[in-house]
């Protein structure tokens, strides 16, 4: 029993971590996905109902870094630096994508504050 109780403290001390994945998107089609390091991170075009692929699903497998290279339009050529550590995935801004850290509550922009709810009137209160 002692020796369970032992091993179990061990393993809480143990650090947890848990990788970032993201989304890369565009408006042109992307096709000829190449990952340098295919134990770093897997790289999945995400398939939608309109089959537009045009959305890229990155999933960290461990930490450290890796390129991806992908073809837009079927002609040109675009790479991404992938750096991946225990709390965050780093991918390198291009012109023309966006990329959605899907781990990461967005930041709330002006235009997407709600108006305040109707004041409720007091309970009992008559209309007059």
């Amino acid at each position: 029993m002692k020796k369970i109780l032992a091993g179990l403290i061990l393993l809480s001390a143990i650090p947890a971590y848990a990788f970032e994945d993201c989304l890369i998107s565009t408006n042109g089609k992307l096709t000829d996905i190449s990952v340098e390091k295919n134990d770093v991170a897997d790289i999945y075009p995400v398939i939608t109902i309109m089959n537009e692929k045009n959305t890229l699903y990155v999933h960290p497998l461990k930490a450290g870094e890796t390129r991806v290279c992908v073809l837009r339009n079927g002609k040109e050529k675009v790479m991404f630096n992938i750096k991946i550590t225990p709390d965050e995935t780093i991918i390198n801004e291009v012109k023309g994508f966006d990329i959605l850290k899907l781990d990461t509550p967005p930041e709330p922009q002006a235009e997407d504050e709600l108006d305040p709810p109707p004041m409720l009137r007091e309970i009992g209160q008559k209309e007059g």
